[in-house]
């Protein structure tokens, strides 16, 4: 276990500082951006960064946004620990939704009573699991990369849930293309507001992963896997099992995502449910530098800035879209400056290995 919990304080202060610097940099150039829109960027800020925490209700409404993004946030750590990327987060949140919605519309779930939601994201977490397990076929089998398959899933996910919304679950009481109500939803924890019983689901997943991670040994091989394939070889630890294995886990935990949104928020599915979920927990891992407590700050961000940007569009003018360029900048930023980090480390690494010759 030393081998890799040898991570230097001063390393993690330093990432803290690059992510920090990264969120600053971001925040000056999108100021940038409004004052060329000729709006007041501290004003648009306000209502960006400070607003969505006013009252009980705004503070649901985060809630309901910051589930999906942690949870999503929680799979793709476990790929990136072994050092693979799933970028499919919206097309598994898709095929997690239709298998909640299937369970959630038949006559299992007017049986069952409350108990067709555990039912229901089990089988969603399958879904979401299958669909990313995709991905990790051609990736063990064909050293496919997974980055371009898992994105490729997306617009596959995403046609096929508008197909579902068109013919095979649509309401036929329903004038629109949307699926019919489930038969029963998730517990509302505050009154008058739409924060639900998902936001305890997606606190559990973060519990979980500390627990997989750190505790097991299969959270042990995969961090080996991520430090050193080579290592990972002379350990006997099958790099084909684990990639799989991490893609399928991520791909349960984006599912689940999915059906919390059909359950919790939702009701019933329709175009366009997982937004940008999956992009949004991506950024959330790598803020959180994979750390359960990081992606769970990470997440809370996020989903403020994705309640306030709203908001900010209502009161400022200034599109939604915006907080879309604004996390591509810190992910860039974020990525130079892991970059130029690492540089830095290999730099005074070979320089001491000089000095010994």
């Amino acid at each position: 276990m030393k081998l890799i919990d040898s991570i230097h304080e001063k390393d993690i202060v330093s990432k803290c500082l690059i992510i920090l610097a990264a969120v600053l940099a971001a925040l000056a150039i999108g100021a940038i951006f409004i004052s060329i829109l000729q709006v007041n960027p501290f004003e648009a800020y306000y209502y960006l960064l400070i607003r969505p925490f006013r009252n009980f209700r705004s503070i649901g409404e985060i809630s309901i946004k910051l589930v999906p993004i942690l949870i999503v946030g929680i799979g793709v750590s476990f790929t990136f620990q072994a050092k693979l990327s799933n970028l499919g987060g919206e097309g598994q949140i898709c095929l997690g939704a239709i298998g909640m919605t299937i369970v959630g519309t038949s006559p299992l779930a007017a049986a069952l009573g409350p108990w067709w939601i555990p039912v229901g994201m089990i089988v969603a977490a399958l879904f979401g699991a299958f669909w990313a397990g995709i991905a990790g076929f051609f990736k063990t089998q064909f050293k496919a990369s997974e980055i371009i398959t898992t994105l490729l899933l997306n617009y596959i996910a995403v046609q096929f849930l508008s197909y579902c919304v068109y013919y095979p679950l649509r309401d036929p009481k329903g004038n629109i293309p949307q699926s019919a109500k489930v038969a029963s939803t998730l517990p509302k924890l505050v009154e008058g507001s739409r924060m639900n019983a998902g936001i305890i689901v997606a606190l559990a997943c973060v519990v979980v992963y500390w627990i997989v991670i750190r505790k097991t040994n299969f959270g042990y091989r995969l961090r080996v896997l991520g430090g050193s394939i080579k290592a990972a070889a002379f350990g006997g630890i099958s790099r084909k099992k684990y990639y799989l294995l991490a893609m399928l886990l991520s791909g349960a935990f984006a599912g689940l995502a999915g059906s919390i949104e059909i359950a919790g928020t939702q009701t019933r599915l329709l175009e366009g449910l997982a937004g940008s979920y999956g992009f949004d927990g991506v950024v959330a891992a790598l803020l959180g530098m994979l750390h359960p407590v990081g992606v769970l700050v990470s997440s809370i961000l996020l989903a403020a800035l994705s309640s306030g940007a709203e908001t900010m569009q209502v009161k400022t003018g200034v599109s939604s879209l915006f907080l879309n360029v604004l996390e591509a900048l810190i992910v860039l930023f974020i990525l130079l400056g892991f970059s130029f980090f690492g540089s830095g480390k290999k730099a005074k690494a070979s320089g001491r290995e000089k000095e010994k010759k």
